[in-house]
């Protein structure tokens, strides 16, 4: 379970890097970087998730657990660490950048098809990121092209493979995706850009069934919520 949790995140760690990577170099600052003012992470009733700020609300199956805002304490307690940090196997630059960059990305919901520390299990994860430092970013295909410009750059392990930059009508709305697998499992990323913000949808799963959940909650969802 260890080795999963640390993994499961790689794509919103270089999701974040590859961003950055595009950002004119910054001037020299007397002060740390702050991370980004917290935004609205919404509400949850029942299996039912709502963002008003972000105008969308998708409902998970009634068999999947959203667990409360005290989950990643209990887990840590636990010896499972879900915190988004960057992890400890990536060359310490890379490892910083990393961990700075990871500062614009806020997770604002996690859904489990089983309980963590199951085999098997299926997570998605909610999350935006602020492009405020990226204005060329104007929609979702350049977002994922600038994740993939990342790779490029980075020395990935000899398993992490990742696709090309995709797009899928699902529902009413057009997403951007990108695909990667590692010997973790595969993971799927589907984002829309709004207000300054990449908003994502990431699944770690090893069943396609459990994608096909994600593509319907995706499917059926609001994204035109006022």
């Amino acid at each position: 379970m260890r080795k999963f949790v640390a993994i499961i995140f790689v794509t919103l760690f270089f999701a974040s890097f590859a961003s950055a990577q595009t950002k004119p170099k910054p001037k020299p600052r007397s002060t740390p970087i702050k991370a980004a003012p917290s935004v609205d992470k919404g509400i949850v009733s029942g299996r039912t998730y709502t963002n008003k700020t972000f105008k969308f609300e998708v409902t998970f199956p009634n068999t999947w657990l959203i667990p409360g805002d005290d989950f990643e304490a209990y887990m840590k307690k636990q010896g499972f660490d879900l915190a988004l940090k960057a992890p400890d196997s990536l060359p310490p630059v890379s490892k910083a950048k990393v961990g700075q960059a990871i500062k614009n990305v806020q997770i604002l919901l996690t859904a489990y098809r089983s309980m963590p520390g199951e085999t098997d299990n299926a997570i998605v994860r909610i999350s935006v990121e602020n492009l405020v430092l990226n204005p060329q970013i104007k929609d979702a295909v350049d977002y994922f092209d600038a994740i993939r410009a990342g790779f490029a750059s980075m020395k990935l392990p000899a398993d992490f493979k990742y696709s090309e930059t995709q797009a899928e009508k699902l529902g009413a709305m057009q997403f951007g995706y990108l695909d990667t697998t590692s010997n973790a499992g595969k993971k799927r990323m589907y984002a829309t850009v709004r207000d300054g913000f990449a908003v994502m949808f990431t699944i770690s799963y090893s069943k396609d069934a459990d994608l096909q959940t994600l593509r319907s909650v995706l499917e059926q969802g609001n994204f035109r919520l006022k």
